[in-house]
């Protein structure tokens, strides 16, 4: 009976232990997708954007709300109104409060519009973004539909970001080696995409592009795909610094199509650099705005949901203690060459996501980590015990035969 109750308490350990990913990850995840009926409407005719908010998580969704208002140069026409299948939209705010949203369930939205204007743009974009605190996916929380002037017009929102990416790597060289990241959040291909870098003043020698396509100081992309982004490599001369300094460097993209929002097209990153001779006491501080190269690597971006849920983690948690940056500093004098490799590879981006992925997930969900770990630990201290009384029997019972067989 006591060993039939070990079996059963292994069981548990080992199921439960099954389930601890499960439930980490487990949280409302709000997708929304958007179409127009009439990408070129003829002069007047009305057009219909319908919205879908679908719940693709795993646990129920409360307090959904999807923020979603025409731009200026279209309107809702006179005598009609949108349409929520669930919940009510706020024309003057956009606001679209869906409310309760269960797992595997979803909600739409039909807006008509018209053309406003006297000169119609080449581009009118709509976009619905939803805000829900516990959705830690936000890659799908954004979806765009655009009217045209002309089946000809094509419509992108470009946008670059250094945030993450200057940290000397300080192995056995003195140079800096960095990515500026160019994504396209659509709706359309986005082509001839240009990326443009200036410094001022140029206090990192050398500093330039050092990927396919690109100059010293422009690279040129020849197309980006809606919702994709490219990487593109920075390198700078060997160098020595003898004063601290700042470096400060920026970054523009444009292209020949139709950007719809420009204010996300220039980007300017600042770095702190100390004065150093060689590289053995250069360590990044708290001003320096650095990546989780390897994190980066096996995720594929700096922006992506799990890299900043570690990204935050250091900068809250880890630059506040003295252990935390001496492992900082640790880390990024050796991670860009190992993460160099990691990129190169898919299947070492994919095992080195699974050993990310139950880190990022205690850190994203402490609670639920901390309650999985208690019941773990008391099944496998229960198991434990078990074990122990299982073994005194026995061992009681040997030597109660060996006395009765003397």
């Amino acid at each position: 009976m006591r060993l039939h109750l070990v079996g059963v308490t292994a069981l548990t350990v080992v199921a439960v232990l099954a389930l601890v990913p499960q439930r980490l990850c487990a949280a409302p995840d709000i997708a929304l997708q958007m179409t127009v009926d009439t990408a070129v409407p003829a002069a007047g005719q009305p057009v219909q954007f319908t919205i879908t908010a679908s719940n693709i998580g795993t646990d129920d969704a409360s307090g959904v709300q999807v923020t979603d208002q025409l731009p200026a140069e279209l309107r809702i026409p006179t005598g009609m109104a949108a349409f929520p299948s669930t919940g009510t939209y706020d024309a003057a705010t956009g606001i679209w409060s869906i409310g309760a949203l269960a797992a595997g369930a979803n909600a739409t939205l039909v807006i008509p519009a018209i053309v406003a204007t006297t000169t119609q743009p080449p581009c009118s974009v709509n976009v619905a973004v939803s805000s829900l605190a516990l959705d830690t996916q936000t890659a799908n929380n954004r979806a765009v539909a655009a009217v045209k002037r002309s089946a000809a017009d094509r419509c992108v929102d470009l946008g670059v970001s250094a945030n993450g990416t200057f940290v000397l790597p300080c192995t056995e060289t003195r140079h800096l080696d960095a990515y500026v990241y160019v994504s396209n959040r659509g709706p359309d291909v986005a082509s001839n995409v240009f990326v443009d870098l200036t410094q001022a003043p140029a206090a990192i020698p050398g500093l330039r592009f050092d990927s396919a396509g690109c100059t010293t100081t422009r690279c040129t992309v020849p197309s980006i795909a809606a919702g994709t982004q490219v990487a593109l490599h920075l390198i700078s001369d060997d160098f020595r610094n003898t004063r601290q300094q700042t470096a400060t460097s920026a970054f523009a993209t444009s292209s020949s199509d139709t950007d719809y929002l420009t204010t996300n097209n220039e980007v300017t990153a600042t770095s702190d650099i100390p004065a150093f001779t060689d590289c053995s006491d250069l360590v990044p501080d708290s001003g320096a705005k650095v990546s989780c190269f390897i994190a980066t690597a096996a995720y594929g971006s700096p922006l992506e949901p799990h890299v900043r849920v570690l990204r935050e983690f250091r900068d809250r948690y880890l630059q506040r203690t003295a252990l935390g940056r001496a492992f900082i500093g640790f880390y990024y004098r050796h991670s860009p060459p190992l993460a160099a490799v990691i990129a190169e590879h898919e299947w070492l981006r994919t095992f080195v996501r699974l050993l990310l992925t139950p880190l990022v997930l205690a850190i994203a969900f402490p609670v639920r980590a901390f309650m999985l770990a208690a019941l773990v630990a008391t099944l496998l201290v229960a198991m434990n015990r078990r074990a122990r009384i299982v073994a005194r029997h026995a061992t009681a019972g040997i030597q109660e035969r060996r006395a009765h067989r003397r």
